[in-house]
C-alpha cells in the first residue's frame, strides 16, 4: 500500500496515461489519499470489486448519515467487457456514488473517457457550490452498467437504499441534473 503522499500524482498519471480525465478530489481529501492495490485510490478501507457490484451498502451508510467524507477510484471488473471506472465521493453537502464502463474488449473506450470526464466536470461544479454538509446532504447514484440512476435530498438517518432508489429514480444521468439543482 502506497501511503506516502504521492497517491494524488499517481492517481493523476495513471488516469492521464490511460486516457481517461482525472477525477475531482476535494484538495482537503488528498493528503488522505493511499493507494491499496493497483488501480484503486481511497481515502478509506474499501474494496474496488465491492465498488465494482456496486454493493448497496456504500449507498446505506451514506442514507443512514453516518459516513464521514471520503473519495474512493477504482477500475475494477471481470470478463472480457465487465470493468468499470468507479467513483464515491462523500464531501460536504454532496454524496456521489458512480460507474461507467471502461476497459472492456468491447466497449468504446474513448467515449466512455469523455462521458466520464463530463461526469466530472459537473461533480466539480457541485462540490464548488456545495456547502456544509449540515444542510443535508444531496445524493446521486449512477450506474451506466447496472441502468441506475437516482437522486434526492437525505437528512440524517434517511433511509432504505430501495425505497431511496425508489423514490429518487431518474433516467440516465438524469441524476445529475437532480443533483445540480439540488445543490443549487
Amino acid at each position: 500500500m502506497q501511503t506516502d503522499g504521492s497517491s494524488w500524482e499517481d492517481l493523476t498519471a495513471a488516469f492521464a496515461s490511460s486516457g481517461l480525465p482525472v477525477p475531482p478530489v476535494p484538495d482537503a481529501l488528498r493528503p488522505a489519499l493511499r493507494a491499496p492495490q493497483p488501480w484503486c485510490w481511497t481515502t478509506r478501507d474499501i474494496d474496488p470489486f465491492q465498488m465494482y457490484l456496486f454493493e448497496p451498502g456504500f449507498l446505506a451508510d451514506v442514507l443512514a448519515g453516518g459516513t464521514p467524507d471520503y473519495v474512493a477510484v477504482s477500475h475494477a471488473g471481470h470478463g472480457v467487457n465487465s470493468y468499470a471506472v468507479n467513483y464515491h465521493l462523500v464531501h460536504g453537502r454532496l454524496a456521489v456514488i458512480m460507474q461507467v464502463g471502461w476497459g472492456g474488449v468491447y466497449t468504446d473506450n474513448a467515449a466512455a473517457a469523455h462521458r466520464l470526464g463530463e461526469l466530472w466536470q459537473r461533480c466539480d461544479a457541485m462540490l464548488a457550490r456545495g456547502g456544509p454538509a449540515g444542510a443535508g446532504r444531496v445524493v446521486c447514484v449512477y450506474s451506466g452498467l447496472r441502468g441506475i440512476s437516482a437522486c434526492g435530498p437525505v437528512q440524517t438517518g434517511g433511509g432504505d437504499v430501495h425505497d431511496f432508489l425508489a423514490a429518487h429514480c431518474t433516467d440516465g444521468t438524469a441524476a445529475f441534473d437532480t443533483a445540480e439543482r439540488l445543490i443549487g
